[in-house]
């Protein structure tokens, strides 16, 4: 005669509300880019802008977010040494975060910055929570009259953010 046997352990389906899904979301923020031309013809700041960003302040993502960066890119292949300040403002304009960040001229690599937000960054996520706006301005920190001797001359501006958010 023969006999089978077998064990089944019980399962528990409960487990699964102890997982935690933490995507990355990515987006990006920015872009401008501007010729030498325009930097001569306009002498100090030649670039200024204001943004409504509510992006980060969505209930969706500031209630979940928990931790991430906004990264900046610099290209610079005019005459022109430049700054580029990146102000990030909460509803009443109050500025929250400022960016600075400088490029030689004709600059022969790109200027790469990651700024961190929460985490183990001194950088407070409430400044990402409540950010509503930015603003961005470009200054010309040379002359108005040197011309490079680079084909077509220009100051590329590139920015993106990268969060993770705790879905479950």
């Amino acid at each position: 005669m023969l006999t089978f046997y077998s064990c089944i352990e019980e399962q528990n389906f409960n487990q699964t509300e102890a997982i935690v899904i933490t995507p990355t979301i990515e987006a990006s923020i920015f872009y401008f880019e501007t010729t030498e031309q325009l930097i001569n013809d306009s002498p100090g700041i030649f670039y200024s802008n204001d943004f409504n960003f509510d992006a980060f302040k969505t209930d969706y993502f500031s209630d979940k977010v928990i931790e991430g960066s906004i990264s900046f890119q610099l290209e610079n292949t005019t005459s022109k040494p430049a700054r580029v300040t990146i102000e990030l403002v909460d509803d009443d304009g109050v500025v929250l975060d400022t960016i600075e960040l400088d490029i030689e001229a004709e600059a022969t690599e790109t200027t790469d910055v990651e700024i961190f937000y929460g985490g183990a960054s001194m950088r407070s996520l409430d400044i990402i929570r409540n950010t509503s706006g930015l603003r961005l301005s470009a200054n010309n920190l040379g002359d108005n009259s040197s011309v490079s001797s680079i084909a077509n001359p220009k100051l590329i501006f590139r920015s993106s953010a990268r969060f993770k958010v705790r879905v479950r």
